[in-house]
């Protein structure tokens, strides 16, 4: 089994998005499975998705998907 994050982890490392993005694509865990078990939108394991596959672990560093929501709405 790969070295997946805990259920509920709410921050998260590109290392962390990697291995679940892996998982998924693996077949070693379901993308339905995985949104239910980590709290995840669909659009949000789809930008990890595309992130990874645009710029490997690089592109997983960028800022989550909430964390860029939460500002543009506080602006």
């Amino acid at each position: 089994v790969m070295n997946l994050p805990p259920p509920g982890t709410m921050r998260w490392t590109a290392w962390q998005k990697a291995a679940v993005v892996r998982a998924v694509r693996d077949g070693l865990l379901d993308a339905g499975e995985v949104r239910r078990h980590y709290l995840l939108s669909e659009e949000e394991l789809a930008g990890w998705q595309a992130d990874f596959d645009r710029s490997g672990i690089a592109g997983l560093q960028q800022k989550s998907l909430r964390q860029r929501r939460r500002r543009a709405n506080h602006r």
